[in-house]
This record gives structure tokens, sequence and C-alpha cells, in this order.
């Protein structure tokens, strides 16, 4: 893992929502060394589309017109050049915006008034992105297999009033065998914590609402994929949030165990652990960190830092 951070952005209200998908994609889009060398294969900022990067300034991205035409989205594929996400905006308001992901056959076509499309694409995500104010992004992604990364975007100088927030979650310890795409996608609607205990465990189908998702062994479609938690028959939840440090002082995580419950429809089952992120054992404030700084607390999810001290604003 060699991750590569952007700590503290600043995102100003007027055009919030664009301001912030191009900050990340910006991002993502810079080469290893400095970034974490995602690419952007195919685009349109409403006046060109097709093969290519056509996002220059977060101006690209405020096209749609009706219909829809002269559609502003973009296609970000990983260093690997095998798994893709595509944005896409399906409204005249800008903070909607819709999420396509294809795990490995790529997306083709795409003109500035179509978006690209993919035989293996699966629906992420349709709805509000943010809720615009004065924020801060902090942003991570490792530039090296399985190329997990995350966004957190907060209100000036408040680390818990979350105003948007997305990961893409490699399952790297007991997944599934026989599993082609063991990722798990957490997306955080406007104004809503997705990092803490209530939304990572989510057993809601809503694509519009703050869920994990995935792509289970053996299926074609997208599901809601919850994480589980460590529950006590006597003091309740566990973890995360209800473990003390230990003896020596030492701060305690867990990796997230991910899986479809049997409360959800068929197929049900065990997707496998994320150390990428992980549960607090303690209860800590967001913007926390820990393990000498190489950790950090956004709700009751912790995730890989870079050693600094996370500003506010």
């Amino acid at each position: 893992m060699t991750m590569r951070f952007i700590p503290t952005t600043s995102i100003i209200i007027s055009d919030c929502a664009l301001r912030y998908l191009f900050a990340w994609l910006d991002f993502m889009r810079t080469a290893s060394p400095t970034g974490p060398g995602w690419t952007i294969p195919r685009s349109s900022d409403g006046s060109t589309g097709g093969a290519g990067d056509n996002i220059v300034d977060f101006n690209d991205l405020t096209n749609w017109s009706g219909g829809p035409v002269n559609v502003s989205w973009f296609v970000l594929q990983d260093p690997g050049g095998v798994k893709e996400y595509l944005f896409y905006r399906y409204s005249a308001t800008d903070t909607q915006w819709g999420i396509l992901y294809s795990p490995a056959a790529g997306f083709t076509g795409g003109t500035k008034d179509a978006y690209a499309t993919a035989v293996d694409q699966v629906v992420y995500f349709a709805g509000s992105l943010v809720q615009e104010t004065n924020c801060t992004l902090h942003l991570g992604a490792d530039d090296a297999a399985p190329y997990g990364w995350f966004t957190y975007m907060h209100g000036n100088g408040t680390f818990a009033d979350q105003r948007g927030a997305m990961a893409h979650i490699p399952i790297t310890d007991s997944a599934q065998p026989g599993d082609i795409d063991p990722y798990v996608f957490a997306i955080g609607a406007a104004n809503t914590e997705i990092f803490v205990y209530q939304t990572f465990t989510s057993n809601s189908t809503s694509p519009g609402v703050s869920r994990c998702m995935s792509i289970p062994p053996g299926q074609a479609a997208a599901r809601t994929t919850p994480a589980w938690y460590f529950r006590d028959a006597t003091v309740g939840i566990a973890v995360p949030g209800n473990i003390p440090v230990d003896d020596n002082g030492s701060d305690l995580s867990f990796p997230i165990p991910f899986g479809v419950s049997g409360s959800l429809s068929a197929p049900t089952g065990f997707k496998g652990f994320s150390t990428f992120a992980q549960w607090n054992g303690a209860t800590r404030a967001a913007g926390e960190t820990f393990a000498s700084k190489t950790r950090v607390s956004w709700g009751d999810v912790n995730l890989p830092w870079d050693g600094s001290v996370p500003q506010s604003s």
C-alpha cells in the first residue's frame, strides 16, 4: 500500500457539489508518485464528448440541458486498467448525480449528449451527493493494488458535520473463494453520516440513500452489502465503539466484515473482511487520529492517514 493524500481542501458554497467532485477527480487522476494515478479514458464537458479527458475544471461538470443533451459525465479507471466508475448528471440540479460501476468490461461509446455504457455495468447510486455549504474535503487513495480510496467532506470548522462521502473498500481478508470483485462501495447521501454504524450496517435497498454496495460472488447485479458488527450477549454492541484501549495503552481497531444479511433477498452470505476500512474499538470523534496518526476516524470507521493532524477548515 502506497497511500496518497490531500488532507484539507476548502470547498466554497457556490457550486459546492461540482467543486467537490472536481477536487476529487483531479486528485484521483494525478499521476503517481504525486497522486494515485487513476485515469479518465472517456468523458464529456457537454460540448465535447467521447474518448479522452475533457474535464478541465468544475465548470465542465455543469451541463445538463434536458432530454438529456449536452450532458456532463466522466469515467474514472483504476491504475490497473480494469475497474471503472462512471459519474453522470441526470438533472439540472448540481447535486444530482448517478454512479455506475464496471468491474471488468469497461465503458465504451458516449457522446456530448449521452454517457458511455458497459455490458457489465451496475447501478451504485442516483441521488444528491452533497448538501451544499462552505466545506472542507479530505482525500486518500492507494496507488497500488487493490486501489482503495475514500473522500470525506464536512462543514467548515466541524469534522462531524458530514456533507458528502464515498469509499472504494477492498476486501483483502477471508474473501469468498471465486469472488471476482472483492470490493465494497460506500456512498454517503447529502447530510448523512455514512461512516457510522447506522449507515454502514444499513439494509436499505434504495439507490438514493447512504449505504454499502457490492457485487456478490456469482452475481451480475449490485447488491446492498452491509457491514457486520460484533455483539456481546451481555453488553450489546461491543464493536464499534465499546472496547477501551488495552492494558498497554494501545489503540484498537477491527477489520470490518461485510456480507448480504439474511433479511435481504437471496443470495445472501459473507463477502469478507476489509483492513482498509476498520471499525473503531473505542468511541472516537470525527477527525481524531491514532496509531501514530496512520489512521483517522470519520465516525465509527477509521481509514488510512498520512501522519498529519487533520484541519477542520
